[in-house]
């Protein structure tokens, strides 16, 4: 029986994992890209993140790029997924581009 405890325990504790945690840089980052597409939508509080995004890559321009999957409601109330491909200055303060696309 407390084996069974044991392995019960240790498979609980396994499932709660997440990868490790994000750099404040690239939360400043995301945040900074997550503003501009809440700014953006025709409603803001639908806007949802999805928590399997990547972690932020420096370009050649030492800018952050990344890329952020959400969905969000239209205006006829139609939720859409989309992803949003960011970059962002090396602060991660201002938004150099965004790209968004339908997830497919």
């Amino acid at each position: 029986m407390k084996k069974l405890i044991l392995i019960f325990a240790i498979a609980l504790t396994a499932c709660g994992k997440t990868s490790a945690p994000e750099s404040p840089l690239d939360a400043a980052a995301r945040r900074t890209c997550m503003d501009t597409i809440e700014a953006r939508a025709i409603n803001r509080n639908s806007v949802s993140y999805s928590g399997d995004n990547a972690p932020a890559v420096k370009n050649a321009k030492g800018q952050l790029t990344f890329a952020l999957k959400f969905s969000a409601k239209s205006e006829i109330g139609m939720a859409t997924t989309m992803v949003a491909q960011c970059v962002v200055t090396a602060d991660g303060k201002s938004l150099v581009e965004i790209a968004v696309k339908e997830s497919r």
